[in-house]
């Protein structure tokens, strides 16, 4: 099991720049691209990136990219704070 997972948008431009920024630094990554799933499970992981936003101090409205590791949530791409995760 990869040690990051990021919720991401096939289509959506930071999203690949996360998974980009992932790649480069040699992260362990999981990438799922929510709207290439079935729907009931697009419908579940929707939930779940709700519930990461709703975890971050301050609150946050949810929105991909979502990054995860362990506790450290990241909702958004923001460099700096993604090479601090790795």
């Amino acid at each position: 099991m990869a040690q990051i997972t990021v919720y991401a948008l096939s289509t959506c431009p930071y999203c690949k720049k996360a998974k980009a920024l992932l790649k480069e630094l040699g992260a362990d990554f999981e990438a799922i691209d929510v709207d290439l799933l079935p729907k009931d499970e697009q419908n579940k992981i929707l939930e779940t990136v709700k519930k990461f936003a709703d975890k971050c101090n301050p609150k946050v409205n949810p929105g991909f990219p979502t990054i995860v590791k362990g506790e450290t949530i990241i909702v958004g791409f923001n460099e700096a704070k993604i090479k601090g995760l790795v």
